[in-house]
């Protein structure tokens, strides 16, 4: 079955001045199923949303190159290949026009992808879209300035629905959120995934929520995927240092459990990233070869849809 979003080895810099670069993703291949929900989590500035960008096309690989439906992103993206990949930004203030109507805003999908035949057909399917998230119809002639945050980002999915997709791209969908709200938009996303069959590529750095919601995990570290599989076995068993130390940082009611790893020191600079594994600086387990050698994410043997980059994954992975 043809992916929805496939990354092929993707790359992308940002540009800086004196030819120096961001190197905010680096060689990067994930792919994203019908159905399936891959959670992409890592600290702040480690290139999730640039991969998000990426994912939807709104951004151009340096290397390496995106498909979206099959198609390859780009100019030539056909209409049907850019409604199936939807996308949902973490700030809903940011996304929505303060001066046009929430009816709009979340109509305005239907009018760029000719969904409609006329005002009276698009007015009912807003009111079905803002229904379908928890909203009162009548918000349709609500401006974003009058309603929560919380409100704004179920509007923000209705308009990402109206697209009809099979695949939404969220990017950190709930970090502006409280807590009481964020539950109600994760069960909502819940909802739509069972209803509606869809896909969801979930960048977040909130562990809770991709346990939550995500089938399948993938465990980014400045601009590389350092573990990926799927989520019962990552949260359940992780092997990357990397992976160990963001588990158990996670905030958990039972203070008795066993604390894998404490994360020490601050992400390297992403315009000059160590040589080597790019962990080893703040790896307890760095040996020699950490230090130049730029591990492959490679599959252990007998751990089929696991991998792992790691030049000690099997010293360490029993530890």
């Amino acid at each position: 079955m043809t992916p929805l979003v496939e990354l092929d080895q993707v790359t992308h810099r940002y540009p800086l001045a004196r030819r120096q670069f961001v190197h905010a993703v680096e060689g990067v291949s994930l792919s994203l199923g019908p159905g399936q929900t891959l959670a992409v989590v890592g600290e702040s500035g480690c290139g999730k949303s640039t991969l998000a960008r990426l994912a939807v096309g709104l951004l151009t690989p340096t290397a390496g190159s995106a498909r979206i439906a099959g198609e390859l992103a780009g100019p030539t993206l056909s209409r049907t290949a850019r409604r199936a990949v939807q996308f949902v930004s973490q700030n809903p203030w940011a996304a929505l026009n303060p001066r046009k109507t929430i009816g709009h805003s979340v109509g305005l999908p239907l009018v760029v992808h000719k969904l409609c035949t006329g005002g009276n057909e698009r007015a009912t399917r807003v009111a079905e879209l803002l229904e379908q998230v928890g909203l009162p119809a009548g918000y349709a002639d609500h401006r974003p300035g009058g309603i929560s945050g919380g409100e704004l980002q179920r509007v923000t999915v209705a308009r990402a629905l109206a697209a009809q997709p099979r695949a939404i791209v969220l990017d950190e969908p709930t970090a502006s959120l409280d807590v009481g709200v964020k539950a109600t938009v994760v069960n909502l996303l819940l909802d739509l995934r069972e209803s509606l069959g869809l896909g969801y590529l979930l960048i977040t750095h909130e562990l809770d929520i991709a346990r939550h919601l995500a089938t399948h995990v993938a465990v980014m570290y400045l601009g590389r995927i350092v573990e990926h599989g799927p989520a019962t076995e990552i949260f359940g068993s992780p092997r990357h240092p990397y992976t160990r130390t963001l588990l158990a940082a996670m905030p958990v009611p039972d203070p008795t459990r066993r604390q894998l790893l404490a994360l020490a020191g601050e992400l390297p600079s992403a315009v000059r990233p160590p040589a080597g594994c790019a962990f080893h600086p703040r790896c307890p387990y760095a040996a020699d070869a950490c230090r130049s050698v730029v591990p492959a994410l490679l599959e252990p043997t007998g751990h089929a849809g696991r991998s792992s980059a790691c030049l000690r994954d099997l010293e360490i992975s029993h530890v």
